[in-house]
């Protein structure tokens, strides 16, 4: 008869069996164990100095015994042991990184280099690697797990050729954004150039749209447009893929770090849509992105759709159809804005800068971080999520609320200082760089202080005159000037003047009578 292991819990119950008063015979019978191998433990245990009729079996002193009782008992196959001499060729065959084998390739290395064939066997290389504890890598175990309908729907990209954007007059990347649905394998596919928080969220809108429905759950993987910082436990999603989240009234499951077996049915898909993308481009050469998508869209309902699937074995959009589609949340009554979220900094001049624009913000919040949400038309600011503050986005660049300014420098500025600016440019030329400096502090004194003094600093550099002169110049333009565009007239109107005064020079009669004749220097 075959050595067969006995286990820890084996015994606990045959002195549970014991206990209760059944006798060595029938213990045998419902068991299966041989009659002397249950006294053999029964005598090791009372070698330890225990009464199998008296012990208690959850008593973790007792496991302790038995787990050595067992230990010393244990037999090893030779099948298994003639693998132990070989244990460095072994673990170097499955796990060196430049020439790693799978783990029957190794068996049959080892086998042909030592003369095994025949004599042990690839289930014993196995439980030998089990029993010697030699880890390996290359062993993947895969567990395929089936969610119910409208329970789950998985989210990839992936990046599938290049296109020609008439936009840019350039080739650029295209990306698939693949949404699956677990149950019936129908999915959505949208062909994008960006991968951003925008374009990440405007494709689950569509999706959803498309789909006529909403799942429980959507499950990604650690993308920036998606999830800011990823954590097994509790990632950092991004604010906007949350609200969005919100509005549909779903939940975000996020895949662990390069585990692409945690979204499984969507990371198949990309091949086949990679596949099917380079299709349309051996068809149509010059097809434009809304060509592509338009094209995926009917293939994904009446080809891929109409197709058996190798796991379900049912059409994927007809089981969507009949089955998965009932089922899916209901659509919310308003659409979604698609919004961006920043996080800015207000600066010591009570302003922050957005997309590359600046907004004022009260001035109790300098030094702050804020949260800022870019809608179409407006931005709103955010602390500790309470809203501060509302814009509209502006045409140019700033956008200016002078009631977030604290009132001392409101006052300093408007009445003495910007005073003493206008004196101070009547001074050193005139009438038109004191218009300048009105201009330009009339706004609000605050924001153009720091150009009109760096104005009037390089004022007092250059004459009067071609000050004046380019002060009247200046105050034609609309737009504030900026001091180094001031100080280019001011070059640009110097050297004019150089150069005419070069070319007019009047000489008196008595200056032309030191002067001699060309003839003079000219010597016979």
């Amino acid at each position: 008869m075959a050595y067969k292991e006995v286990r820890i819990m084996e015994i606990k119950e045959i002195l549970r069996r014991i206990q209760s008063g059944q006798s060595i015979n029938f213990i045998s019978k419902q068991t299966g164990r041989d009659r002397k191998t249950i006294r053999k433990y029964l005598n090791l245990i009372k070698q330890e100095g225990i009464e199998p009729s008296e012990i208690k079996t959850n008593d973790s002193e007792l496991v302790e015994k038995i787990t050595g009782i067992v230990e010393s008992t244990k037999r090893i196959s030779y099948k298994q042991e003639v693998f132990s001499e070989y244990r460095e060729e072994i673990e170097d065959l499955i796990n060196n990184p430049k020439h790693r084998l799978k783990i029957k390739s190794a068996f049959e290395v080892i086998s042909k280099r030592h003369n095994l064939e025949g004599k042990t066997s690839y289930s014993s290389f196995k439980r030998y690697l089990r029993e010697a504890h030699i880890s390996y890598k290359n062993i993947k175990v895969t567990c395929r797990i089936e969610t119910p309908p409208g329970n789950q729907i998985q989210v990839d990209y992936g990046k599938v050729g290049m296109l020609y954007d008439p936009s840019l007059k350039r080739k650029r990347s295209v990306y698939a954004f693949i949404g699956t649905l677990s149950n019936c394998r129908h999915k959505y596919v949208e062909f994008v150039y960006k991968q951003d928080q925008k374009s990440f969220v405007e494709s689950h809108v569509n999706m959803f749209n498309f789909f006529g429905g909403v799942t429980e759950t959507i499950v990604i993987d650690n993308l920036k447009a998606g999830v800011i910082k990823p954590d097994l436990y509790d990632p950092t999603l991004n604010r906007s893929y949350l609200e969005m989240a919100e509005h549909y009234g779903c939940f975000i499951d996020t895949a662990r770090v390069a585990s692409p077996k945690d979204k499984p049915k969507v990371e198949r898909d990309v091949q086949t849509v990679r596949e099917e993308f380079k299709k349309m481009q051996a068809l149509k050469g010059n097809i434009s992105l809304a060509e592509a998508n338009e094209k995926i869209k009917k293939w994904l309902i009446e080809d891929y759709g109409q197709r058996k699937h190798g796991t379900t074995h049912q059409k994927p959009f007809e089981l969507f159809r009949e089955v998965e589609q009932p089922l899916l949340g209901q659509l919310p009554k308003e659409s979604f804005e698609v919004c961006r979220w920043k996080e800015a900094k207000v600066h010591p001049d009570c302003y922050i800068q957005v997309e590359k624009k600046a907004y004022s913000i009260p001035y109790e919040f300098v030094g702050k971080k804020l949260f800022v949400k870019v809608k179409s038309r407006i931005i709103e600011a955010y602390f500790n999520e309470k809203l501060i503050k509302v814009h509209r986005i502006p045409d140019g660049y700033r956008q200016t609320d002078y009631s977030d300014f604290p009132d001392n420098i409101q006052n300093a500025v408007g009445e003495g200082l910007p005073l003493r600016l206008q004196i101070k440019a009547q001074k050193i030329s005139g009438s038109n760089l004191s218009a300048l400096i009105n201009k330009l502090l009339t706004p609000h004194a605050y924001i153009n202080l720091r150009r009109a003094q760096s104005i009037l600093t390089i004022s007092e550099k250059y004459p009067p005159a071609v000050v004046e002169k380019a002060a009247g110049e200046v105050l034609s333009i609309k737009k504030p000037t900026h001091p180094k565009v001031f100080k280019k007239i001011l070059e640009s109107l110097l050297s004019e003047e150089n150069q005419s005064s070069e070319q007019g020079i009047a000489l008196s009669e008595q200056t032309e009578s030191f002067i001699r004749k060309t003839n003079y220097f000219i010597h016979n």
